[in-house]
C-alpha cells in the first residue's frame, strides 16, 4: 500500500492507495483500448479532466514512446483547477521515479507557471501537452480540438460534483466524433446517464482494486475525426523575431519550414540588443490577458533552457507613478488571479528593497520576468532552418511575418496595421545604477546592469518612420528615467539604436489565416514581440497540423484577421 497525496479541498485521494500507475493502466489504457487504437500513426488526441500530480500524462507520454509510430504525434489536453506545485508533484510521484524516470524530470523542467488558462509545452518533438488551470466548465468551452480518447479522473463526483455537470458532458459530446472513447473509475448512475444522454455508448466494467464498477464508452456521433494536414513545405516571409520563431516551432511539430527575407536576420525592431519579458497589463481577465498569460509563460519556459542568447531571470519592478495605475494594477493581480509566486504588490519600502535602490512609489513586482537578446534570439531559432534567396517556389503554405513590411502588403490593406518608431539607448552603469536589481518598468524602462551597461527605451513615435538614431531621442529617454527614478541621472550614452515596430490598431497582434487555406499571418506584435511572437507561433502551427489548440477560441477568434472584417461588417 502507498500513502498518495491527497487534496485538502476535496478530502480525497489522487490516486489509489495500492498502486497509482496500476490503476492508470487498467482505468484509462484498458478502458480506451491503448495502446491499440494510435498504431495507425499520424495524431492521437487525449483530453483528461484533472491533471493532479500528472501520473496519467508521464504514464501516457511513456506508452506512446514506447509503443506508437515513428512520426506519430500525441496531443494530450488536460485541465486542472487546483495545480500543484513542482516539489508536491515530485513528492507525490516518488513511489514511481524509477519508472517515470525520465519523463519526470523532462515535464517538471518545463512545468509551468501557477497561472490560469492555456499552457503549451512540446516534449521531444513527439508529445504536445495542453495543460490548462482552469475550472472546468470554464475550460471545456475554450478547447478547440478532436478527441480520440477520454480520461475522466477528477475526484469522487459526490465530492467534485462540478466536474460530472452536464455541461461538462456535453462539451464532450461536442470534441469528440464517431468512434471517441472514454473511460472513468467511477460507476456512479448519473454520470452513466449524463454521458448517454449527450450520445455515449456507456457499459460497466471490472473496477480497479477494491472498486466493483467502472464506466467506460463509445461517443456514437456521425462527425468524422479530423485527417492530419499533410502541408509540409512552408515559406515564411520575414526573418524577424515572429518568422523566426514560426520557422523553429513549426520544425518541432515535424514541418519544413524556410525563410525568406531581402534584408537578412533581425534587421528590424528585432535586432535589438537587449529587450524586456514581459505581459501586456489589463484589468480584467479577458482575451487579452489570456494571451499574454499564456505568452509570458510559455516564453520563461522555453528562454530559461536556452544558451547564448543573454537570457537573464532578474525580474521587474512596474512603478505605480500615478493613479490610473495604481487602481489598474491592483485590478491586474486580484482579476488575472496569478500566484503570489508569479506576480506581487509591493510597498515603497519592499518594492525598494527588491530592487536594490530607493524609489518613491509603489510597485507591481513581477519576480520570474527577464530580459534577452532579441537578435541573439533570432539566431538561435533560425540555426537549424534554412534561408532561400527567392520566395518563387512550389509552397503548401506561406506566413507573413515581415514585420513593417506588413503595412505595405495587400494582404493586409482592409487591416488596421501601422508603424511605431522606437529608439532605445544604451548607457553605461554608474555607482548607483549598478546596485539596481531587477528591471525598471515606469511608462519608460532601464534594463537591470548588465556587463557594465542598461538598455534604457523607448521613444513613442507613430508619426515617424525614420530609423536613423536621433540624440535628442537618447536624452529624452533619459529624461524620464531622472523623473522617475531622481537619483539615476549622469549617464554616459554608448550607443543606441531605432527601429520601427507594427501594431494594429486595437493593440493586439494578427495571428492566423488571411485567405484560402495556404497564406497565414504573424504580426502587429508591437511592443511585447519577444513573447507575443512563439505564443503565435504555436498557434499557428496547431491551425496548419489541425491539431489541439494552444489558446482559447475566444482568444484565437481576437488574434484572427478576419476581426476587422467582422467589426466592419456590425458596423
Amino acid at each position: 500500500m502507498i500513502e498518495p497525496p491527497r487534496s485538502d479541498m476535496f478530502d480525497d485521494v489522487y490516486f489509489s492507495a495500492h498502486d497509482g500507475a496500476a490503476e492508470t493502466k487498467h482505468v484509462f489504457f484498458d478502458g480506451n483500448n491503448l495502446p491499440e487504437r494510435w498504431q495507425g500513426g499520424g495524431g492521437f488526441t487525449i483530453a483528461e479532466c484533472g491533471f493532479g500530480t500528472g501520473l496519467n500524462f508521464l504514464l501516457a507520454w511513456k506508452l506512446f514512446d514506447e509503443t506508437a509510430p515513428k512520426g506519430a504525434i500525441l496531443d494530450y489536453i488536460s485541465i486542472e483547477k487546483y495545480p500543484l506545485s513542482v516539489d508536491e508533484i515530485r513528492n507525490g510521484l516518488s513511489p514511481w521515479a524509477d519508472v517515470l524516470n525520465p519523463y519526470l524530470d523532462k515535464m517538471l523542467s518545463q512545468y509551468p507557471m501557477r497561472v490560469p488558462g492555456f499552457h503549451r509545452i512540446v516534449f521531444d518533438g513527439r508529445v504536445a501537452l495542453t495543460l490548462i488551470f482552469d475550472d472546468v466548465n470554464a475550460a471545456l468551452p475554450e478547447i478547440t480540438a478532436n478527441v480520440d480518447a477520454w480520461f475522466l479522473d477528477g475526484f469522487t463526483p459526490s465530492k467534485n460534483p462540478d466536474m460530472w455537470s452536464e455541461s461538462v458532458f456535453n462539451h464532450m459530446a461536442r470534441l469528440s466524433h464517431g468512434g471517441t472513447t472514454f473511460a472513468t473509475f467511477t460507476a456512479a448512475g448519473f454520470v452513466k446517464r449524463g454521458l448517454q444522454a449527450v450520445g455515449f455508448h456507456v457499459v460497466k466494467q471490472q473496477g480497479f482494486a477494491h472498486k466493483r464498477d467502472m464506466l467506460v464508452g463509445v461517443f456514437k456521433g456521425d462527425k468524422k475525426n479530423n485527417v492530419p494536414s499533410n502541408k509540409k513545405s512552408i515559406l515564411i516571409h520575414g526573418a524577424g523575431l515572429a518568422g523566426c520563431a514560426a520557422a523553429y516551432v513549426l520544425k518541432q511539430y515535424g514541418f519544413n519550414p524556410v525563410i525568406y527575407d531581402p534584408n537578412g536576420l533581425a534587421s528590424g525592431a528585432s535586432g535589438n540588443e537587449l529587450g524586456l519579458i514581459n505581459p501586456r497589463f489589463t484589468a480584467h481577465r479577458g482575451e487579452v490577458s489570456d494571451f499574454y498569460t499564456a505568452a509570458f509563460a510559455l516564453a520563461m519556459r522555453v528562454f530559461s533552457n536556452i544558451n547564448d542568447v543573454d537570457y537573464a531571470m532578474r525580474g521587474s519592478i512596474h512603478l505605480i507613478n500615478d493613479e490610473d495605475k495604481k487602481k489598474r494594477f491592483t485590478q491586474t493581480i486580484e482579476n488575472w488571479a496569478w500566484h503570489k509566486d508569479h506576480m506581487q504588490y509591493l510597498s515603497m519600502r519592499n518594492a525598494s528593497d527588491v530592487l536594490g535602490i530607493a524609489i518613491n512609489h509603489d510597485a507591481l513586482y513581477l519576480p520570474q520576468s527577464a530580459h534577452i537578446s532579441p537578435a541573439k534570439l533570432c539566431a538561435f531559432y533560425t540555426k537549424d532552418i534554412d534561408f532561400v534567396n527567392t520566395k518563387d517556389g512550389d509552397y503548401d503554405v506561406h506566413i507573413l511575418a515581415k514585420g513593417y513590411g506588413s503595412v505595405h502588403d495587400d494582404y493586409f490593406k482592409d487591416i488596421s496595421v501601422h508603424t511605431v518608431r522606437g529608439q532605445i539607448t544604451k548607457i553605461k552603469t554608474t555607482n548607483e545604477s549598478q546596485n539596481i536589481k531587477t528591471n525598471i518598468c515606469y511608462g519608460g524602462y532601464i534594463s537591470a546592469p548588465q556587463n557594465g551597461w542598461h538598455i534604457v527605451g523607448s521613444t513613442f513615435q507613430k508619426w515617424l518612420d525614420d530609423t536613423n538614431r536621433n540624440i535628442e531621442d537618447d536624452n529624452a529617454n533619459l529624461e524620464k528615467l531622472s523623473v522617475q527614478i531622481p537619483q539615476l541621472t549622469e549617464f554616459e550614452i554608448l550607443d543606441g539604436r531605432a527601429s520601427l515596430r507594427t501594431s494594429a490598431n486595437d493593440r493586439f497582434p494578427v495571428i492566423g489565416v488571411m485567405g484560402g487555406d495556404n497564406v497565414f499571418s504573424s504580426t502587429a506584435h508591437g511592443s511585447h514581440g519577444i513573447i507575443s511572437s512563439l505564443m503565435g507561433a504555436h498557434l499557428l502551427a496547431d491551425i496548419i497540423r489541425g491539431g489541439v489548440f494552444c489558446l482559447g477560441k475566444s482568444t484565437v477568434c481576437a488574434l484572427s484577421p478576419q476581426r476587422f472584417q467582422n467589426r466592419k461588417k456590425v458596423k
